[in-house]
């Protein structure tokens, strides 16, 4: 799978970049990025590889190559070429502008983009973002037009409803000679580049249409003017041929602030509150001087005097006031002419692409018809000639067919019969294997018990043997004494009678189970004790809770009347309190003795303690001490 992947992906990149180098650059990339997982990277690097829109879907097939890790953050990144498009609705309310500008033209091989948009303008407030693509513009769509009917549509209506699909890109021209690229609008996140070396920071730094600030010369001048309160500038500009471009002064209102501030036919506005008009286009001169109250303007004095000198500025200009001007009504209304006619020239065209799209679709139609029309005819003679030859062969693979059919389910339920019966073996030795594994396990787990019981027997025995020698070693210490009074009659006393000369007493006072008066001396032998830790414990008692542990053991087993705790259960009283442990001995039971007894009186006499009046029960045991386990291991 990732083999084909792998190869696909080689494909698609094979086809789209057609340079070597630029090939090799996308692949170094990709293992950089596979080294040091830094995203950021990868995406600027991708960047540079990825120089126009025809090429986005690139990032479409690099996204399978992306850790999930970071596909969420790639997809944040990188431009989707695929967007949906969305309806910007734009209404205009008097003289204000709507504060964008558009850049591209059929004469520039483009588009129409979005170039810039001024913060908390109509436009921005309606969603319009700098590299936007506009393909429609009230309905019109704009393949075709030039920048110049562009910029006159949405200047001759009130209402502008664009269809925009935000690409993410702006084609970028330094110089009318340059050759045209493509540059990204947005930054990428975490990488060290500033926003002054993208074209985003161009935009918001500039705010131009993509050319740097000019420097100033030494004739150049910068004025401040506030029009808050006043008509207007005074001013009317007008735009430069192409060998020389630019915004010129075309005429000055007497008495206004453009001549209060000093400004004269032929005069060059090379900015606008930062923004480059040296190579701006009609449009964008018209929403940099417009867009603002308070401008900021470097003026260059009289730099295209001689234009009009020899008449060859442009007749279209545009009035910076706000009052009416009688003298200039011819030229308003011949403007206002010049836009219908341009406007009306943008609708005819569009419904001549538009009959000529509906002509070449039904003439394709019509052809298309035909050819399937000619197609049946020749197919249906065809037939007609070959009818006889088809039948039989058909009649031949029909029969050929039906007898590989009938081999092939032969063989399927053949292969379907074996792999069942050797599933059913398969299971049938597990089921074999499982069972012997389990009989075995049982098995050696009985040695071990009854080997458990065997050496603790044997434990036993010895522990009796010592107690008996302890108590012969006594009778003759007594017998060596001199007999200063008359000794009692003689009486005799069997082994098991003198085995049990210290016998604890079937049942113990509370006064003896209480911490104070604890002695397990005076409560059993030295043999019952046997060496080891005696201890009283207290187990609370509660509600539908049992003990929780396993005894093994009495006066009818091979443990010589003890009684052992074989098992404690986790979540039982014993296994809550902690104090008891597997192998301790229970040797005394809320004062009543555990010794000496049956296993089933042992067991009962722990259930009628667990009813009983009170909240806790006391238990005397003998800590079961370590043992060395590999010396009850039994080899079989």
């Amino acid at each position: 799978m990732e083999k084909q992947i792998a190869r696909q992906f080689r494909q698609k990149v094979q086809a789209l970049l057609e340079d070597e180098s630029e090939r090799d650059t996308l692949y170094t990339s990709l293992r950089e990025y596979h080294e040091s997982m830094s995203l950021s990277e990868l995406i600027t690097d991708l960047r540079k590889v990825v120089n126009s829109p025809d090429r986005m879907e690139l990032f479409e097939d690099v996204r399978p190559l992306i850790p999930l890790k970071h596909q969420v953050e790639y997809d944040k990144i990188v431009p989707n070429r695929l967007a949906k498009a969305r309806i910007v609705k734009l209404v205009k309310n008097g003289p204000d502008s709507l504060g964008f500008s558009l850049r591209g033209g059929v004469e520039h091989g483009v588009g129409i983009y979005v170039a810039h948009v001024v913060p908390s303008s109509p436009a921005e407030i309606s969603g319009l973002r700098v590299g936007d693509e506009v393909l429609r513009i009230n309905g019109y769509s704009v393949n075709e037009s030039t920048h110049e009917e562009i910029v006159l549509l949405t200047q001759s209506t009130n209402y502008i409803e664009m269809k925009i699909r935000h690409i993410g890109m702006l084609p970028i021209k330094r110089t009318r000679t340059d050759q045209l690229r493509w540059e990204y609008v947005h930054p990428v996140p975490g990488s060290p580049e500033s926003p002054n070396g993208t074209v985003l920071g161009e935009v918001i730094n500039n705010m131009s249409n993509g050319a740097p600030s000019p420097k100033m010369g030494k004739e150049d001048r910068r004025v401040f003017v506030n029009l808050e309160g006043t008509p207007g500038l005074g001013c009317s500009i007008c735009g430069g041929p192409a060998y020389k471009p630019g915004v010129f002064v075309k005429n000055v209102k007497p008495g206004s602030i453009a001549e209060e501030i000093g400004l004269k036919l032929g005069d060059q506005f090379l900015d606008v509150n930062g923004i480059n008009l040296t190579h701006a286009d009609y449009g964008e001169a018209i929403s940099a001087l417009k867009g603002s109250k308070q401008l900021t303007i470097t003026v260059r004095p009289q730099e295209g005097e001689e234009l009009f000198k020899d008449n060859i500025i442009p007749k279209k200009s545009i009035h910076l006031d706000n009052e009416s001007q009688p003298q200039d009504s011819e030229e308003k209304r011949a403007e206002r002419e010049e836009l219908e006619r341009l406007r009306q020239i943008a609708v005819d065209r569009e419904k001549k692409r538009q009959k000529k799209e509906t002509e070449e679709r039904e003439a394709e139609e019509k052809k298309k018809q035909e050819e399937e029309q000619q197609s049946k005819l020749q197919k249906r003679k065809s037939e007609e000639d070959d009818e006889e030859i088809s039948r039989q062969l058909e009649q031949e693979l029909l029969n050929l067919s039906l007898t590989q059919q009938k081999l092939d389910d032969e063989k399927k339920q053949e292969e379907s019969r074996k792999h069942q019966e050797s599933r059913t073996q398969a299971q049938r030795r597990e089921s074999e294997r499982k069972e012997k594994q389990t009989r075995q396990e049982l098995e050696k787990e009985e040695r071990m018990r009854i080997h458990r019981l065997q050496q603790e027997a044997k434990e036993s025995e010895r522990e009796i043997q010592r107690e008996q020698q302890w108590l012969s070693q006594e009778a003759e210490k007594d017998l060596r004494k001199p007999n200063l009074i008359p000794s009692p009659p003689k009486t005799y006393m069997s082994p098991s009678a003198a085995q049990g000369v210290r016998r604890t007493p079937s049942r113990i006072g509370q006064d003896k189970l209480s911490p104070e008066k604890f002695d397990p001396a005076s409560l059993f032998t030295k043999p019952q004790i046997a060496g080891r830790e005696i201890r009283m414990i207290k187990i609370k008692k509660e509600k539908d809770t049992d003990l929780g542990v396993t005894v093994e053991g009495g006066i009818d087993s091979v443990l010589g009347g003890k009684v052992i705790v074989t098992e404690v259960w986790d979540g039982g009283l014993a296994h809550r309190h902690g104090g008891l442990y597997k192998g301790d001995q229970i040797m005394n039971c809320n004062g009543r003795t555990m010794l000496d007894i049956k296993l089933a009186r042992a067991q009962e006499i722990l259930r009628e303690e667990m009813k009983a009046a009170g909240d806790s029960l006391t238990l005397v045991i003998a800590v079961a001490p370590p043992k060395a386990y590999e010396d009850e291991v039994t080899y079989f």
